[in-house]
């Protein structure tokens, strides 16, 4: 068989939230951001996630807008010592907070009250948070990284990857559009209905089967 008869491409899958309660609305997720209105990265601090790049636009923007934050939240990792060196160049960094890894229903109260969630990667295989972040209605702005724009659809705003104009200009255009941000916000809801854990599932045990057949 060819070599494209033996590639079977298997999405990951993502479980809905329950409706928002009192420990994982968007209100707690403020309150923990310290802000009404901030700009949340999640996932560990990887170089390939770029967040460096997000700080230089996150300022830009920033400067521009007073009561903007910028949230981030994971465990350190490789990437920790480029973030601090951003953040400490930041003419903002007091408006810039970052967590550590953080229980679930704070993970999911920082999604539910960013007014975007940011994702500037330089390569990912799927890129899962934005899909987290479509599931609770909160708009994404992404870069055209790796698998990022066939998982986002039309549903994100998709930016060219390492292009910090390009990242500030994204982020700004969905905080100052109040409708961009609703036809974003109701685009990944219907997104995220395309990758159930179910169709996960089906795939793996075809592919399964399909392997079985074949010996």
């Amino acid at each position: 068989p060819e070599a494209g008869d033996r590639v079977v491409a298997v999405p990951n899958g993502i479980r809905l939230p329950a409706p928002a309660d009192a420990a994982s609305d968007a209100a707690a997720g403020r309150f923990l951001a310290g802000g009404a209105r901030y700009v949340l990265a999640v996932g560990t601090v990887d170089p390939r996630k770029n967040l460096p790049s997000l700080v230089e636009a996150f300022t830009e923007v920033g400067a521009r807008d007073p009561d903007l934050r910028l949230v981030i939240a994971g465990a350190d990792g490789l990437g920790t010592d480029a973030l601090e060196a951003a953040i400490a160049a930041s003419s903002l960094a007091r408006r810039i907070v970052r967590f550590g890894t953080v229980p679930e229903h704070q993970r999911l109260a920082l999604l539910r009250g960013a007014a975007l969630v940011a994702y500037p990667s330089r390569y990912e295989g799927f890129g899962l948070v934005p899909l987290e972040a479509m599931a609770v209605g909160t708009p994404v702005v992404a870069t055209a990284a790796g698998a990022i724009p066939e998982v986002v659809g039309d549903a994100a705003v998709v930016v060219p990857v390492g292009d910090v104009g390009a990242l500030a200009h994204g982020i700004a255009q969905v905080l100052g559009d109040e409708a961009l941000a609703q036809d974003l916000a109701d685009s990944g809801l219907q997104r995220v209905q395309q990758f159930p854990w179910a169709a996960t599932v089906d795939g793996l045990v075809g592919l399964y089967r399909r392997a079985a057949d074949r010996s």
